[in-house]
């Protein structure tokens, strides 16, 4: 193995899995030979004995890992991913193409990590990253492989961080995470131990976070946790600790622990006569590095869960793929014992790594790498417990979710019971979650659920607004973090009397003209004092549908027309253009659907909806006798109004695409309640405010509503205030906003179809996206 280089330090977060932590106790020796060497050959390519093939004729792997340093033993790991690949190279590669496998020493230093991570992206061009060791190195790189659209695949680590598809599409884990590993813990607990009372001893950090939130959610208030203590890695001992959880009344611990820690709370459970069912996590069960220290009488009958074999395991010798495994140990790895469970974990990994590459076929692309390695069903890895396979989809980046428990007896780990799903497919759904926890933490459950939910009230069924609340409840949806509630309503009218009347309702979207006609017709008082908007979100065309016999709005005076319920927009913006124009037109208040029929048979002149183009609705009229009355944007509507087009493409049975209809537009907002700052709702607000603008980028891809396209942060609206943390966000982020001013509006016109407005916000978050592709390497926390 070669082509390591640089000097680190290791990360504090542990490594779970098969004992992945600290487990140098019985492989010291032989890592530390074998690691000064790797060390000393300096960056030459791995599993190439000369330069580099062209691009193309090979397939370019990177990594990192900790070669020297504390955490040295797992560069074990990296030396038999190497072997493997070798071993593949051998046998005539991927479809004929080479393996260089480039793994270059990051010490487990977040910094170091990122220097290593963009040499091999930036200077040795590899196709992806692959089973980097380590939780905060690999959070370090993860901003910088997603921007630039780098496979991060099967990270070395336990964190169920790696399992965020939709937040870091190119970054999969690979082993049970250290949620779905404490599930499995629940599961066996819950059969098992129906009257049992639960103490845990948790690392304090985000390691042993993640196993607690896991039991937790598992055990679904089923069983009573009656103590929990924590621990720091810099405490000398944990004696305090043990002593108050035997005092709980306990009679099952839940030890999360690394190697150090739980050698101490063995043996002191046991010095002061405490023996309940013990459960030890993965990181800690290497017999070498803590039953042994800890007095093998003393570990006897604790418990925990692995799913994959040692290679000193007597059940598994008649196993076919334990020859293998067996053979390939001795051929392409001598120098490593194969009790050493770091090796199998790489072999594992690469085995993984080969199944996606050969998926690939001829197309090595990152796209199809990404691909295939999000659809592998069903697929057997050698050395993997029986019963246990990987899956994963574009949803599911957990390739490892199941396990099997085990005990240790008479010196060594005996597996038992069924193999068990750390992921119960129902737990997919919140509300299943709530539904489960409800009868035993009903009041706290409530107020999590309700602390940050935002009540957005849209429009009626099928609308514009309905369908941008949708979206937004889709794409801002955080859990318990942030949940958007949008709520059918009846259009414009009525969200500014819901905003300002209805209990619950913090936000809606309404239109600019129907504050200005309520003022007009004096039927509201300060309110615009009362009203602020967080941003313009997109411009509503007026569509006006009548027989072909009318040509132009003026000759729809003295006519029927159907302008919807009173209640929406639509009849305001209708009233407000023909006072304007002096059409007086006899006004019908029935929704566009049910107006259409009566259209057709003649007993209405003309239907008319403001709307964000296309319209379903109208999209489906096929009616050679219908179509759409152009609207000419008079001087008497330029304070209110945009100009604004409908095409062919907007409704091929309704224009030509040769003669597109001319119209006018209103402008919709996102507005709320003047809520006081410091308050409750000023805050929910404010959490939806920074969700809005910071995944407005992914609100304007499809399969989102056209309509994001138009959002104009910038735009300032005549005579409204905008929501303070809005403004500010915006200064923060946006210093352009305080140069446009007031002549923005102006510059507001449409450039194909795009206020340019929106196009500056969306340029600049090209830019945003851009200058994070190169992250400041910061200091070590």
């Amino acid at each position: 193995m070669q082509g390591i280089n640089g000097a680190v330090r290791a990360c504090a977060a542990p490594m779970g899995g098969r004992g992945l932590q600290e487990r140098h106790h019985r492989i010291n020796r032989i890592a530390q030979a074998a690691c000064l060497a790797l060390a000393l050959a300096g960056p030459i390519l791995l599993a190439q004995h000369r330069a580099a093939a062209a691009a193309g004729k090979e397939i370019r792997i990177g990594n990192t890992m900790p070669y020297s340093g504390p955490a040295l033993a797992y560069g074990v790991i990296g030396k038999a991913i190497a072997a493997y690949f070798n071993k593949v190279n051998a046998e005539g590669g991927i479809n004929g193409r080479p393996i260089t496998f480039i793994s270059y020493d990051d010490g487990y230093v977040p910094q170091k990590a990122v220097e290593m991570t963009r040499k091999l992206v930036e200077e040795d061009k590899v196709l992806l990253m692959f089973a980097s060791l380590g939780t905060a190195p690999n959070l370090a790189v993860r901003p910088y492989l997603n921007a630039n659209k780098v496979p991060q695949l099967f990270v070395a680590s336990g964190s169920s961080q790696w399992d965020q598809p939709h937040d870091f599409p190119w970054t999969m884990g690979f082993q049970p995470s250290y949620q779905a590993e404490a599930h499995v813990y629940a599961q066996y607990l819950l059969e098992t131990h129906s009257r049992g009372k639960i103490a845990i001893l948790s690392q304090d950090d985000d390691f042993g976070k993640d196993y607690v939130k896991g039991l937790k959610e598992g055990l679904g208030g089923k069983l009573p946790i009656v103590a929990e203590a924590t621990y720091k890695v810099t405490d000398a001992n944990v004696n305090q600790q043990i002593a108050t959880l035997k005092a709980s009344g306990a009679d099952i611990f839940f030890d999360v622990t690394t190697p150090k820690f739980a050698v101490m709370a063995i043996r002191r459970a046991a010095e002061i006569g405490w023996r309940p069912d013990h459960i030890i996590s993965t990181v800690s069960e290497s017999v070498s590095a803590v039953m042994q220290p800890a007095g093998l009488q003393n570990a006897e009958g604790i418990m925990s869960a692995g799913y994959y074999y040692e290679g000193d395991e007597a059940a598994t010798a008649g196993d076919p793929s334990y020859q293998e495994w067996s053979a390939f140990m001795d051929r392409y790895l001598p120098d490593v014992p194969r009790s050493n469970g770091l090796a199998t974990f790489g072999y594992l990994a690469a085995n993984a790594m080969v199944a996606v590459l050969r998926n690939c076929g001829d197309d090595l692309s990152r796209d199809n790498i990404m691909k295939h390695a999000a659809s592998l069903k069903g697929l057997k890895l050698p050395m993997l417990t029986p019963g246990i396979s990987v899956n994963t989809s574009a949803h599911d980046y957990a390739p490892l979710e199941q396990m099997q428990m085990m005990q240790f007896t008479g010196g060594k780990w005996q597996r038992f019971g069924p193999v068990r799903s750390g992921i119960d497919p129902g737990s997919v759904s919140d509300s299943f979650k709530t539904i489960f926890r409800y009868g035993t933490a009903k009041r706290d459950l409530a107020n999590q659920l309700n602390a940050n939910t935002v009540t957005l009230m849209t429009g009626s069924f099928g609308s514009t607004y309905a369908n941008m609340g949708a979206d937004l409840a889709s794409v801002l949806d955080k859990g318990t973090e942030l949940r958007v509630l949008p709520v059918i309503g009846r259009g414009s009218v009525q969200s500014v009397a819901d905003i300002l009347l209805l209990r619950g309702v913090d936000a809606g979207i309404i239109r600019k003209d129907t504050l200005a006609f309520l003022e007009r017709k004096d039927f509201a008082n300060n309110v615009r004092e009362q009203l602020v908007y967080v941003a313009k979100l997109f411009n509503e065309e007026m569509h006006v549908v009548a027989p072909k016999s009318i040509t132009s709005l003026s000759e729809l005076d003295g006519k029927t027309i159907a302008v919807d319920l009173p209640d929406g927009g639509t009849f305001v913006t209708s009233i407000n253009v023909f006072e304007r124009l002096g059409i007086r037109p006899h006004l019908l208040y029935i929704e566009p659907r049910l107006a259409l029929d009566m259209l057709r048979r003649g007993d209405i002149d003309a239907i008319i909806a403001v709307e964000g183009k296309p319209l379903q609705w109208l999209n489906q009229v096929n009616d050679p006798n219908l179509h759409l009355v152009p609207v000419e944007y008079d001087k008497a509507l330029h304070d209110e109004y945009l100009p604004a087009q409908l095409s062919a493409e907007d409704y091929p049975n309704l224009v030509s695409a040769s003669a597109p209809v001319n119209t006018i537009a209103a402008e919709a907002l996102l507005a709320s309640y003047n809520w006081q700052p410091g308050s409750d709702r000023h805050r929910r607000l404010s959490l939806l405010v920074e969700a809005l603008f910071n995944n407005l980028q992914v609100l304007q891809r499809p399969p989102f509503h056209p309509k994001w396209q138009e959002v104009a942060p910038l735009a300032p609206i005549a005579g409204w205030t905008r929501f303070k943390v809005a403004q500010e966000w915006l200064d923060r982020n946006m210093p352009a906003a305080q140069v446009l001013g007031a002549n923005a509006q102006a510059n507001e016109q449409q450039a194909n179809g795009v206020p340019t407005d929106a196009r500056l916000f969306r340029e600049f978050l090209e830019w945003r996206a851009n200058r994070q592709k190169r992250p400041a390497v910061h200091q070590p926390q």
